[in-house]
Parts: C-alpha cells; structure tokens; sequence
C-alpha cells in the first residue's frame, strides 16, 4: 500500500459488510494564521476500503467506498481523445470542482527519438520535465487560462533492466497563486502489469485532489488551496507534456453532489 500526501490515517473493520475501512485526515499546508482566521483547520478524506491485490500478489489496493457514488449526478463519457506531444486538450464539462473520473490512457511511440532518459522520477522537474514517455495525465481544478491547475499524471522511464518504470505523481507547484502555501511534488512508483492501461481514478472537491492509479495501487491526497480557479472558474484538461508518444485517453467523468451529513441518531441507540 503506498500513499503519498497530507494525509493521516486510521482503520477499522465493519461488521455488516466485513470490509476494512481506512479514514484519513488531510493536514492544511498553509498558514497557522489562515486556520485562525477561517476557524478550523484539516478536512477528512473519503472513506476508502483495503483490499489484497490478488493481480500483482504483492500490493495493498485502497478504493473509494461504495457509497460515495449516492453522490453522482450527470456523466459524460470521452472516448479515444487524442492529446499529441506538447499539447493540452480541454474537457467540455461545464463546472469542474466536484467530480469523480475515471481515465484510461494509451500510449503510441512516435519512434521519432531514442528514449534514453534516467531514471529521475517526478520530483526533480515535476509536470513540466519533457521526456519521451511522459508526463502524461490530468489536469484539475485549472481556470481557463492555466495560471492555477494541479497536474495528476504517469511518468515513465527507463530501469536498470531495460523496462518501462511507471511513476504516478502530483504537482501542486501551480495549483494555487497564494503567498505562504507549502507545494510540493509527490510520487510513487506503480506497477503496470502486461495486459493493463495506464488508469487512474481521481475525486476532486474543490481544494482536495484524492487520485487512484492502477485500481488502487498507489494513493495520492493533496490539498490545495486555489484563488482563480473556482466554482464557475475551475476547468478540466487532458495534457500530454511527453515528446516521443501520442497518449489517446478514455474517460467517464461525473459531477458529484455535495454530501449532506446528518447527526448521529444517539437516542436510537439500545
């Protein structure tokens, strides 16, 4: 189980449907003097359940619980959009804060140049660092004109074995034009198996980024804190920043409701 992040967590198991049940807190990264101002501080993460990946034999799966889906609403499908190398491509989903979207990617070598780039991650140069496998992903929570987004994205390069390593990352760098934010980039490393896409599933909430590579493999919680890019404002793009590779992305996208929380019925109790 890898989780990268602002995120403390805790787990339990439930009873009725035996499932073991992670909760996690996300850590605020601006100012002390910002939670004194809004008066509170840290948000709770989706529920998410843990499971054996019985595919890879070696990982921990972390998913969203069942139930979050009460809260879709429309969904949009894509299918096969072709983002070329450089090039960003926007999502026509109208508003774009609070969505749950699942995303397959494909890669294609252009074959136009020798892929030969270290091994070096996400971390040096983030979602701007071209090479020719990557990156590649989303980019959520970005207003019109790209002065705020935060990028969720594949990376891949080359191992000491001569295979393809695959990196899922997260780039908080841009995601917001305040003063006084701690932005970091976070990585993990992912297996792809043989016979799988390159997938991703990300919740976003307006300043909170939950996203899932390869079925849960590898966990990413980011908390952000946007100025332009909000409610109306906020957009979803595909990007493809990688220059040896066309990247064709599938994706079923559905806006979310709001989660109305309820006190717990303690005179019901016996």
């Amino acid at each position: 189980m890898t989780m990268e992040g602002t995120m403390h967590q805790r787990h339990f198991m439930t009873r009725k449907k035996q499932r073991r049940i992670l909760w996690g807190w996300i850590n605020e990264t601006d100012t002390e003097n910002d939670d004194l101002a809004k008066g509170w501080a840290s948000l709770q993460t989706i529920p998410r359940t843990v499971l054996f990946d019985n595919k890879t034999g070696t990982n921990i799966l972390q998913w969203p619980v069942e139930e979050v889906e009460s809260l879709r609403l429309n969904s949009t499908d894509f299918d096969g959009v072709l983002v070329e190398p450089g090039s960003v491509v926007e999502l026509d989903i109208g508003t774009a804060t609070q969505l749950d979207i699942f995303a397959d990617f494909e890669i294609e070598s252009l074959g136009s140049e020798e892929t030969n780039e270290t091994d070096e991650g996400c971390r040096t140069g983030g979602a701007v660092e071209r090479s020719s496998w990557g990156p590649f992903g989303l980019l959520v929570i970005a207003d019109q004109t790209l002065s705020e987004l935060t990028p969720v994205y594949f990376r891949l390069a080359n191992s000491s074995d001569g295979d393809l390593k695959t990196y899922f990352c997260t780039d908080e760098r841009r995601s917001t034009k305040a003063n006084d934010v701690f932005k970091l980039v976070y990585e993990s490393q992912v297996p792809v198996l043989d016979d799988e896409k390159h997938s991703m599933r990300v919740l976003v909430d307006h300043s909170i980024v939950e996203s899932f590579a390869q079925g849960g493999r590898t966990v990413i919680s980011s908390r952000i804190y946007p100025t332009e890019a909000i409610y109306g404002a906020a957009r979803l793009f595909l990007f493809n920043n990688a220059t040896g590779v066309n990247v064709k992305a599938t994706l079923k996208i559905w806006q979310m409701n709001s989660a109305f929380i309820h006190p717990f019925p303690l005179d019901q109790m016996q």
